[in-house]
């Protein structure tokens, strides 16, 4: 064809294509798109990226959030704890949501009871998965662009994180991954608990201001914001109850491992249990286990011991008197009664030893 026909579209001198910008999701709307407990998983970025901040970094961060356990009952899931769900799902587009709430009358201390933990279901045995989880994780505690240890962790209010039988903690970075000696050995989820600071967002990943992280409760961070807005409901949190004695634990009876296709409901059906109690025996926060897994079988719980009988309260005996006749002197009736004149006034709250005829004196019982 003649290079006369063919048509070539040329741009007002000056202008150029319009270049499509990327779309800024706010907050509120991962917010709705995650939810509490949704296990939606958005749709990984196109370029591979690690997540990206919505603001700047201020240029001096947190400093690393120390260890603050749970102290009251709050599980509704915290906006910031909701927020940092939805970033890892959309930025890594593997696993699936465990959720930020429990229960709290379910296992032992957890930040999950005060929603600010949240677990990421992904399984250490199989590749894909794993490698999207070490790939969070090693750019979660990489170090900053000034040196500063657990860059991203600082600025995003974590705590700690427990994957794979080891535990990492923001304040001992420096002494990396540890070896996790829990009944979970979270083969099959990552945790990640996070500060006050974090969980209500007011870290300078969401801000670009360095949030002060210290040992501080839900209320005492929003306390110190300068426009509480929607958090000053957050905080709502109902006291722990004082602890109760358990029931009998249930003695381990034997060992299952998890082979292809088991699930606890069938292991619980075959070993004369329940779902609960191998829940429970085992440490577990979800139903998911892995091929090769060990779990403690539990057997019928121990007979509770009888209740002691209650002691007999002490026969009450009516105290022993005597009235005062002319002539008496408090030695001569404290001679006659078996007592001591200091005893008879420290029972009379006498502060001497005059006495008159008529008084009634009370006669300590002998002692």
């Amino acid at each position: 064809m003649p290079s006369s026909s063919r048509r070539v579209r040329r741009h007002p001198a000056g202008r150029r294509p319009a270049t499509r910008r990327p779309v800024v999701v706010g907050r509120a709307t991962v917010l709705a798109v995650v939810g509490v407990c949704g296990v939606f998983v958005p749709a990984a970025r196109a370029d591979g990226a690690e997540p990206a901040a919505p603001v700047p970094a201020p240029p001096v961060v947190e400093q690393p959030a120390p260890y603050v356990g749970q102290t009251v009952c709050d599980p509704a899931a915290k906006p910031g704890t909701a927020d940092l769900a939805a970033l890892v799902l959309a930025a890594y587009a593997a696993g699936a949501n465990g959720g930020i709430s429990r229960d709290c009358a379910v296992g032992g201390t957890s930040e999950h009871k005060e929603g600010r933990a949240w677990d990421w279901m992904l399984r250490a045995d199989v590749p894909e998965e794993r490698a999207a989880a070490d790939r969070f994780l090693g750019w979660l505690t990489a170090d900053g662009p000034s040196g500063e240890s657990a860059y991203q962790a600082r600025r995003l209010g974590v705590m700690y994180v427990v994957w794979d039988r080891r535990i990492w903690s923001a304040d001992n970075a420096a002494a990396g991954w540890l070896p996790y000696t829990g009944t979970d050995p979270h083969t099959g989820h990552v945790h990640l608990s996070q500060s006050w600071s974090g969980a209500l967002g007011q870290t300078s990943w969401w801000t670009g201001v360095a949030s002060r992280v210290d040992h501080r409760s839900c209320a005492e961070v929003v306390e110190g914001l300068a426009d509480p807005g929607a958090l000053a409901t957050v905080c709502a949190p109902i006291p722990v109850p004082e602890p109760v004695a358990p029931a009998p634990a249930p003695a381990v009876t034997g060992n299952h491992t998890v082979v292809p296709g088991d699930t606890l409901g069938q292991i619980a059906l075959d070993q004369g249990t329940t779902v609960a109690e191998l829940m429970a025996i085992n440490g577990l926060t979800s139903t998911v286990i892995g091929v090769g897994q060990v779990l403690a079988v539990p057997g019928p719980p121990a007979a509770a011991p009888a209740p002691q009988p209650a002691p007999e309260p002490a026969p009450v005996v009516a105290p022993t008197t005597h009235t005062v006749v002319p002539g008496d002197t408090l030695g001569q009736i404290a001679l006659d009664q078996g007592t001591t004149v200091t005893e008879l006034m420290a029972a009379n709250g006498l502060t001497s030893t005059v006495i008159l005829v008529g008084q009634v004196l009370v006669v300590p019982s002998p002692s």
